[in-house]
């Protein structure tokens, strides 16, 4: 138990891995408000207004907490605008969710607990409804929190300054294409009621299929047809494009799912190869898949839309557990994997949103499912796919456990994955895989010691910087620049090689062209920490004093970063890194200046000098030590 409502706050919580329930009492009994996931606050009303606790926070299995403490944060806000505005806008953006979905805005809890749905799911059962209506309660609970017993707080009142007019709030837009195939276009609408009742997303109908049908199974045709398509979804402003085909005698529908940005490559994020067959006319159930699956492969495009679809995930994968373990026999063996796949692709990205581990166990178990159905020789982009999404789980896994056995297993099943996602036909998805082959290396040169590792670690970024371009894929490229000077620096701090370390600030410089204090403000700060690394290394080894002034200039932006976002950890860390720059800095200075005082000092002889010279050397050596 973190905290229970009632009890008097002192203190606020920023999660760095696990999940927090958030349940109030009723006259019901407890009801279960909301499930938060890592980089979310909770508990920072009553640090604001010293009220009592308005909910009850509770650990879901292990959780770990960044503490932030009254004096820190009103300091915080008060000097540093940046700081408010972030806290202001995040809470913001949760009210949004509950002024959305409240169809009354006048209720209490009490009567959003009995909320009604309207909903016009697929022969408009109940159950959808009530499924749907598990979504809306999840999402309300910070209504309370912040107008508890009608009390009106000084941020909630902040707060009323900056939320936009209901018609301007933002929320999700998906199209989808009518179905190759779906000569009555029951299918195309099958799909759409996939989407009844879903307050946050709007769905409309495109009237025409794409130009290029989605179907055929080689990667120079998916990469083209990708690109109409994701040219289709720019010129609609959308979110998610849902295309595909019925196939020619009638009995499955084959679905693509096409997202704004390809740039995203963690546990559950989609590939051009990722598809999802269902059968015509499907039920409720596979209605409620199409649903978690859709979200899943839905790019955020800010913040703002990853908290909108991070709540989400959870109920909609619950409600479409049965048919994403259990495919219809009717389907096929390659086209059963494929629900299997994108059933494993939401529980990934729900384990990669909450760093629950479990949650990513399950997919790996997902995936290995999918592939026993499958032979590299009949299925080899199904079956590429699948290695794929299993070995980024692995990867996963076996680093939050340092368990070199697990990486070494994501590591063959990635150079596996490179015999289908060839540079020629599938140059995005072998340079990810290229990437992520140079961070196992690197992590099994962290755990075994050994230095043939950190040159394959550097292979992989380099290979993977052969596609990734500042002008292309921005991100991608500054996050591989950035692991490429991380590996280069231990390298070249091993080998005690100038050129190596030369090059690490580099490729560190290279990647801050992209990472910005604004825009990316915590991958900025550990590309400013890496870089000052990298120039104390350079620092120590040249006895350059502008190195060391570099680095602790870089650890500074760093530490101000993490002392802005409450992260305790980091910032020890900063911290830390700083203080050793500045230490070995005075010290090289004082040794300077000491120099030139002994040169300039008259008639001692040059036996007293070299007396003063062996003194000061081993004084500066035993604090150095």
């Amino acid at each position: 138990m973190i905290f229970r409502e009632g009890d008097q706050s002192a203190t606020a919580f920023v999660i760095v891995s696990g999940q927090v329930e958030l349940s109030k009492i009723s006259a019901n009994g407890p009801i279960r408000l909301s499930i938060l996931s890592p980089g979310e606050i909770f508990g920072e009303m009553g640090i604001i207004d010293k009220s009592a606790r308005s909910v009850t926070a509770q650990a879901v299995g292990t959780v770990v907490l960044d503490v932030i403490e009254r004096d820190g944060f009103l300091a915080s806000l008060s000097e540093q605008p940046e700081v408010a505005l972030t806290v202001i806008g995040n809470l913001a953006e949760r009210l949004r969710h509950t002024n959305d979905l409240i169809f009354n805005p006048q209720n209490n809890y009490s009567s959003s607990t009995s909320l009604t749905v309207q909903t016009s799911p697929p022969n408009g059962t109940p159950d959808v409804q009530r499924r749907r209506a598990t979504v809306f309660q999840n999402l309300s609970w910070r209504a309370v929190a912040f107008g508890a017993a009608g009390k009106s707080s000084l941020l909630h009142a902040l707060m009323s300054l900056f939320l936009p007019p209901a018609s301007q709030r933002k929320h999700m837009e998906f199209r989808v294409a009518k179905l190759a195939g779906d000569e009555d276009g029951s299918q195309t609408e099958l799909l759409v009621q996939s989407f009844a009742g879903q307050t946050d997303i709007r769905v409309k109908v495109l009237s025409e299929s794409l130009p290029v049908e989605m179907e055929e199974e080689n990667g120079r045709f998916l990469s083209t047809a990708n690109l109409v398509a994701r040219q289709r979804l720019q010129g609609e402003d959308a979110d998610l494009l849902i295309c595909g085909n019925v196939n020619e005698i009638g009995t499955v529908i084959r679905l693509r799912f096409v997202s704004l940005s390809n740039d995203s490559d963690h546990p559950g994020a989609f590939l051009v190869t990722d598809r999802l067959a269902l059968p015509t006319g499907f039920s409720e159930d596979f209605g409620e898949l199409l649903f978690a699956v859709s979200l899943a492969a839905t790019v955020p495009r800010n913040e703002a839309h990853r908290q909108l679809i991070k709540p989400m995930l959870l109920p909609a994968l619950e409600a479409a557990q049965e048919s994403g373990q259990q495919p219809p026999l009717e389907l096929n063996n390659a086209d059963r994997a494929t629900i299997q796949v994108c059933y494993g692709n939401v529980t990934a990205l729900i384990g990669y949103y909450a760093s629950d581990p479990n949650w990513l166990r399950r997919a790996a178990l997902a995936y290995q499912e999918a592939i026993e159905g499958m032979t590299r020789e009949d299925e080899p982009i199904g079956w590429g796919n699948t290695q794929f999404h299993l070995s980024r789980v692995r990867q996963t896994l076996g680093e939050r456990g340092s368990d070199p056995e697990i990486i070494e297993n994501a590591l063959t099943g990635f150079k596996d994955a490179l015999g289908v996602f060839n540079q020629q036909e599938f140059p995005w998805e072998w340079a990810a895989l290229q990437a992520r082959i140079g961070n196992a290396y690197y992590r099994l040169d962290a755990i075994n010691g050994d230095t043939d590792f950190l040159k394959d670690a550097i292979a992989g970024y380099q290979s993977a910087l052969q596609v990734y371009t500042k002008a292309d894929a921005p991100l991608k490229w500054s996050e591989v620049k950035n692991n490429l000077g991380q590996a280069l620096q231990v390298w070249g701090d091993l080998a005690r090689n100038r050129e190596l370390l030369v090059r690490a600030v580099q490729a560190c410089q290279e990647s801050l062209q992209v990472r910005s204090r604004i825009e990316t403000p915590l991958l900025w700060a550990a590309s400013q920490n890496n870089l000052g690394s990298a120039l104390f290394l350079l620092g120590r080894m040249t006895e350059d004093s502008e190195h060391l002034e570099g680095a602790a200039e870089a650890f500074g932006r760093a530490l101000e970063i993490y002392l802005a976002y409450g992260s305790a950890r980091l910032t020890k860390v900063a911290e830390r890194n700083m203080s050793k720059a500045e230490n070995l800095l005075r010290a090289r200075l004082a040794r300077r200046v000491a120099k030139l005082y002994w040169e300039e000092e008259p008639g001692d002889g040059q036996a007293g000098q070299a007396r003063r010279k062996t003194t000061f050397r081993k004084e500066n050596l035993a604090d150095l030590d």
